[in-house]
């Protein structure tokens, strides 16, 4: 039987959430990513990396980035979490596109999760205040734009264990 870890970045919880419910679904070792030793990844042939989105790109992507090599003999699975819902798919192949490197077969699942203001950074939720603003000051929006001002207003959890599901397929059907 092949073996995995879960190495994951997560800044507001909802990451971590998820990652937590892999690893019991997969009896699989998950860690945090400021945790992860390149020489402990390594001991895996199967390697489950996921971080939330924060302006269109995964937090913490750049160790998959910067180790591809030294991976290209495992097996690869990312997982992105986000408050844009899984039914915009645009957005979703988009956030694919950006992260995943091109010319790679590294499968990418996307768990919608949500807006967490109470652990978010400072910075993060002077961003959003401001993001928020420039949309509130837009006379006509699209429904994308109407949406997006409504799911940032508030914190609020839209994560579900069953978004789970393709992930725990695909790494068992290896």
């Amino acid at each position: 039987m092949k073996t995995a870890i879960l190495v994951y970045k997560s800044k507001t919880g909802f990451t971590k959430k998820y990652a937590k419910w892999i690893e019991e679904e997969l009896n699989c070792n998950a860690m945090e990513l400021e945790d992860a030793h390149i020489s402990e990844v390594l001991k895996y042939d199967i390697i489950i990396f996921g971080g939330g989105m924060h302006a269109n790109r995964i937090n913490g992507i750049k160790f998959i980035r910067d180790n591809i090599e030294l991976f290209k003999n495992k097996h690869i699975i990312i997982f992105a979490t986000g408050a844009t819902p899984a039914s915009a798919i645009e957005e979703v192949k988009k956030f694919e596109q950006v992260n995943i490197p091109s010319g790679l077969n590294i499968p990418f699942f996307y768990f919608q999760s949500g807006m967490n203001y109470k652990d978010m950074r400072f910075n993060d939720r002077i961003m959003m205040s401001s993001f928020k603003f420039l949309l509130s000051l837009k006379r006509s929006k699209n429904l994308v734009e109407q949406g997006t001002m409504e799911s940032i207003s508030t914190s609020y959890d839209n994560s579900k264990q069953k978004y789970i599901e393709p992930l725990i397929q695909y790494v068992r059907s290896l």
